[in-house]
C-alpha cells in the first residue's frame, strides 16, 4: 500500500506500531509503507532554458512535446488516487471489526441486564459486577506483583524456589486490609454506624440524585408536613414544582453494605491471586516434576490459608466477647462482619484452589506443566481432541463435585432454612469447608473450559490468528461471554423448572455457585484480552516496563472504580435484595398454608355449631 505525500507522519508511524498488536505472536510480515516520490522533479534552471524553436527559428507549441506526457502523469495519479481510495490497510479492518464488534457487543449485554426474566437479570448484573471486579483485582495485582518480585529478586536477593514465602506475605497483607475494610465500614473500628435510622430518600430513578437523601425534609415531604411520622413512603415538590416519590430507607447501612462487598470482594479477588502466585512458584520450582507432585501445592496454599482464616475467626470472637462485656448496643456490626469477612475468605481460598486444581489436571492430561500464568509457553505437545475431550470430562467431574457436595453441606447444615438465619456466631468449621469445595469445584469446571477453548482455537487457528495475539484474545473472550451468558439462561430455566415440579430450593446454591464460577470465566477472559492490550501498550516505553505497567493498572483502578461500586455492584445488590424478600414472603405464604391446612380439621371437628348433628353435604352446599 502506498501512501501520498500528503498523509501526516505520525498515521504514517503509527500504524507499524498499530498493526504490530494485531501481529503479536505471528510470524507474517508487517505491510510495507513507502513514500511516493515524482519520478522527476523539473529543476528551476532547466525549465529557465526556453522553447523549442525549428529549423527556421519557429517555436514549436508545448502542447505537441509536453501533451502527451502530461496526460500521461495525470492519468497515473488518477489511477493511484482510486486505488488509495478503494483499499484499507489491515489497521482500517482492525478497527471496523472492533467497532462492530464493540457496539453489538454493549447492546447485546444491554439488552441482557434488562430482560423481563427477574432471576436471569439478577445472574447478568451479577456476572458483570463479578467480571469487572476479577478485572480490577488482576489489574491492580499485575503491577503490585510485578514491582515485588522484581525488587524481591534485584534488592533482597530472592531465590525462585523463596519466593513463594514473599507471595504468602503479599497475600496476608491482602487479607489483613480485607478485614480491616470491612471493620471499618460497619463502624467496628473507629466512628460508629447507625443501623437503626431512616431517612427519606429520592425513590425516581430518573433523577440523578435518585437514593440520595433528601434535604430538609420535615420542609418538603408530604407525609411529615401532614404529621404522619410513622409513613414510609410520601411524594415531595421539588424545585420545579414537579411532584417526586420519596421513601425511607437505611442509608447508613446501605452505604456500609455497599462500601464492605465493595472491599471485600476486590480484596479477596487480589488475595486470591496472590495465593495463586505463591503456589504457582511452588509448582514451577519443587513441585514440577510429576501431576502428583505438581497437586501438593493445593494441599500446601488450602493449608496456609486456613490457618489465617482461623487467626480472623479468632479474632472476630475477641471482638464480640469484648462488644457483649462492654454492653454495646451495635452488635448487629459484629454479624455483619462476620458474615461478610467469611464470604471473602470462602472466594479468596475457593479461587487459589480451583486455578492450581486446574494446573496440576492440565499437566496430567497434556504432560506439560503450564507456567505461573496458565499459559503453555512454549507449547511442547500439539493439542489434539482427545486433549479437549479429557479437560471437559474433568470440568463436568467438577460440576457433579459441586452438585454432591452442595447436598452434603446441606444436609451437614440443617436445610435450607437453617443457612438463611445469619446471626454473631461463627459457622462451623465443616460447614466453611464444604462451601469452599462446592466453590472451587464450580471455579475449577470454569478453569477447564478456558483453557479447553484456547486449546480449541490452537488447533483451528480461525483467522491464521495466534491464540495470544490481542484480537485472538478479544475474539475468545466475546464467544466465552456469550456462551456463558447461554449458560445462565439454562440454569434460570432449570432452577424454575425444578421448583415449580419439586418445590425444593437446594438446588440454589449449586446454581449461585456455578453463576460465581462463570463470572470467573468471563472475568478471566476478558482480563487476559485486556492484559494483552496493557502489554503492548507498555511497549510504547519498554526502558521502564514494570513501572508503566504498574502506574497504567493503577490509572486504570481508578478510573473504574467508582462507577463500578455506585452503579454495577450497587444495581446487582438491589437485585440480591429483592430476590431475597421474593423469597421471604413465599416462605410465609407457605407457612400461612400450612398452618390453615392444620387448623382446617380442628374447626370442623370442635367448632361446628351444636345444632348440627351430621357433617354437611360438600356437593350440596356447594350447589346452594
Amino acid at each position: 500500500m502506498r501512501f501520498a505525500t500528503s498523509a501526516p507522519l505520525w498515521a504514517v508511524g503509527l500504524a507499524p506500531l498499530a498493526l504490530s498488536s494485531t501481529s503479536a505472536g505471528h510470524s507474517e510480515a508487517l505491510p510495507s509503507f513507502e513514500v511516493q516520490t515524482p519520478d522527476a522533479v523539473a529543476s528551476p534552471l532547466a525549465m529557465s532554458t526556453g522553447p523549442n524553436v525549428d529549423e527556421g527559428g519557429r517555436a514549436i507549441p508545448e502542447s505537441t512535446e509536453a501533451g502527451p506526457r502530461e496526460g500521461k502523469a495525470e492519468g497515473g495519479e488518477e489511477g493511484e488516487e482510486e486505488e488509495e481510495e478503494e483499499g484499507f490497510t489491515a489497521f482500517d479492518i482492525n478497527s471496523g471489526c472492533t467497532l462492530l464488534g464493540g457496539v453489538t457487543f454493549v447492546m447485546a449485554l444491554f439488552q441482557l441486564v434488562n430482560v423481563q426474566d427477574d432471576d436471569v437479570r439478577r445472574y447478568a448484573w451479577r456476572v458483570v459486577s463479578n467480571t469487572v471486579s476479577i478485572f480490577m483485582a488482576v489489574l491492580f495485582f499485575s503491577g503490585a506483583n510485578e514491582m515485588l518480585v522484581h525488587c524481591s529478586k534485584v534488592y533482597l536477593g530472592v531465590g525462585d524456589a523463596s519466593l513463594s514465602v514473599i507471595q504468602f506475605l503479599h497475600c496476608l497483607v491482602y487479607i489483613a486490609g480485607m478485614f480491616l475494610s470491612v471493620a471499618l465500614c460497619f463502624g467496628v473500628f473507629g466512628q460508629a454506624v447507625n443501623f437503626d435510622r431512616e431517612e427519606w430518600t429520592i425513590a425516581d430513578a430518573n433523577l440523578h440524585n435518585f437514593e440520595e437523601v433528601v434535604p430538609n425534609p420535615h420542609q418538603t415531604v408530604r407525609a411529615c408536613l401532614n404529621g404522619d411520622y410513622n409513613a414510609t413512603k410520601s411524594i415531595m415538590v421539588d424545585e420545579f414544582g414537579l411532584e417526586v416519590a420519596v421513601v425511607k430507607k437505611h442509608v447508613e447501612l446501605d452505604q456500609a453494605l455497599r462500601r464492605s462487598v465493595a472491599w471485600s470482594t476486590l480484596l479477596a479477588h487480589m488475595g486470591g491471586f496472590a495465593a495463586i502466585a505463591a503456589g504457582g512458584s511452588l509448582q514451577q520450582t519443587v513441585f514440577r516434576s510429576t501431576p502428583v507432585l505438581a497437586f501438593l501445592p493445593v494441599l500446601i496454599v488450602a493449608g496456609a490459608l486456613l490457618c489465617i482464616f482461623q487467626v480472623s475467626r479468632y479474632i472476630r470472637a475477641m471482638i464480640r466477647a469484648e462488644f457483649i462485656a462492654k454492653g454495646y448496643k451495635n452488635r448487629k456490626a459484629i454479624a455483619l462482619v462476620r458474615e461478610t469477612v467469611s464470604e471473602a475468605e470462602e472466594d479468596t481460598l475457593a479461587l487459589a484452589i480451583s486455578f492450581l486444581l486446574t494446573q496440576a489436571v492440565r499437566f496430567a492430561i497434556s504432560g506439560q506443566l503450564p507456567n505461573a500464568e496458565g499459559i503453555d509457553e512454549p507449547l511442547r505437545f500439539a493439542p489434539a481432541w482427545t486433549h479437549i475431550a479429557r479437560i471437559c470430562l474433568a470440568g463436568s467431574l467438577f460440576v457433579f463435585s459441586s452438585i454432591v457436595l452442595t447436598a452434603v453441606r446441606t444436609s451437614v447444615s440443617g436445610g435450607e432454612g437453617a443457612e438463611e438465619e445469619g446471626g454473631e456466631e461463627e459457622e462451623p468449621m465443616l460447614v466453611s469447608i464444604l462451601d469452599v469445595c462446592v466453590h472451587a469445584c464450580a471455579m475449577a469446571s470454569a478453569w477447564c473450559t478456558f483453557f479447553g477453548s484456547r486449546w480449541v482455537w490452537i488447533m483451528l487457528k480461525p483467522f491464521g490468528m495466534n491464540v495470544l495475539s490481542v484480537n485472538a484474545r478479544i475474539l475468545l473472550a466475546l464467544a466465552v461471554s456469550f456462551g456463558s451468558f447461554a449458560v445462565v439462561y439454562g440454569l434460570d430455566k432449570i432452577d424454575d423448572n425444578f421448583r415449580s415440579t419439586t418445590g425444593g430450593k437446594a438446588i440454589g446454591r449449586t446454581i449461585a455457585s456455578v453463576v460465581g464460577a462463570v463470572s470467573v470465566l468471563v472475568g478471566f477472559s476478558w482480563e487476559h484480552s485486556f492484559d494483552g492490550a496493557v502489554q503492548s501498550v507498555v511497549l510504547l516505553s519498554a526502558s521502564h516496563r514494570r513501572s508503566a505497567e504498574f502506574i497504567l493498572g493503577i490509572a486504570v483502578f481508578l478510573v473504574i472504580l467508582r462507577p463500578w461500586r455506585k452503579f454495577i455492584l450497587k444495581r446487582a445488590m438491589q437485585l440480591d435484595d429483592l430476590k431475597k424478600a421474593r423469597d421471604k414472603t413465599s416462605r410465609e405464604k407457605e407457612l400461612m398454608c400450612q398452618y390453615e391446612l392444620l387448623r382446617q380439621p380442628y374447626h370442623q371437628q370442635y367448632l361446628q355449631p351444636p345444632f348440627a348433628t351430621e357433617q354437611p353435604n360438600c356437593n350440596l352446599c356447594c350447589c346452594t
